[in-house]
């Protein structure tokens, strides 16, 4: 028989995942303003230096969809994703360049190859005959936050100039932002779509209703069901493959 100890460890594990669930499924983000409620890390400071290198397969932890930005303008660094944090201004040797961070690395601060290459040689890595790897993987260089406005330059796939996101995926993301920062850009400049993958693989190039937050409601209502995995056509993202500069369409963590 189990000891009481044990069933209660079982009792509180199963009381946590209850209410996971019911955050998932329609109950209300307590998450506060400035923490990834995926893994709880603290904002970055407003400006800064990193040791920057080169990033180039696209993702998206908060569910922004690669086929309607510009992919070669993103950042992938471990802090976490605010709802007015966004947008960045990385410059190097009196060049500069303006990226959406809209993904959670490991402990690098990534940022897509094109806009690597172009600080570090003044080239995009999509002229080859300039691309030249730094003989140290990367380079220091300087970061501050931007008004997200700078960064709308970078969406160009939705008719209203909206940042898209995956109604399957961003909605805690999303919830978290329309709950507990109302006025914050990412609150007011949304999008929700019934794409599955943030490298539009799977589901469908639709638009869909945004829920009622404030009601308790988070699961948008879509044109087909929402959260479908069917094969997506004709809205691939395409990396720039590093170092050679190559063209490879960009697949889902885990698919060949």
């Amino acid at each position: 028989m189990f000891g009481k100890n044990l069933l209660a460890r079982l009792a509180l594990v199963g009381t946590l995942a209850l209410q996971a669930s019911a955050v998932a499924i329609g109950g209300r983000s307590s998450v506060p303003d400035g923490i990834d409620v995926n893994k709880g890390h603290a904002l970055m400071p407003a400006e800064g230096d990193f040791y920057i290198t080169p990033h180039s397969s696209y993702s998206s932890s908060v569910g922004v969809l690669g086929c309607k930005v510009n992919v070669n303008n993103m950042a992938y660094w471990p802090e976490a994703i605010g709802c007015d944090d966004i947008c960045i201004e990385v410059s190097y040797e009196g060049r500069k360049v303006t990226l959406f961070r809209v993904d959670n690395s490991v402990g690098a601060h990534d940022i897509s190859f094109n806009a690597f290459n172009y600080l570090y040689t003044g080239y995009p890595a999509t002229d080859k005959a300039h691309i030249e790897p730094p003989k140290d993987g990367g380079i220091t260089a300087h970061y501050k936050t931007i008004d997200p406005n700078n960064c709308r330059q970078i969406i160009n796939g939705t008719a209203s100039g909206k940042l898209p996101f995956s109604a399957a995926t961003s909605i805690n993301y999303i919830s978290n932002c329309v709950l507990n920062a109302p006025n914050s850009w990412v609150a007011k400049n949304f999008e929700l779509w019934n794409i599955y993958d943030s490298q539009c693989n799977l589901g469908y190039n639709e638009l869909c209703e945004i829920p009622d937050f404030k009601a308790g409601f988070n699961q948008a209502k879509c044109p087909h069901q929402l959260g479908l995995q069917d094969p997506l056509n004709g809205q691939e993202v395409w990396d720039i493959q590093y170092p050679s500069g190559d063209f490879k369409e960009a697949k889902r963590p885990g698919e060949p």
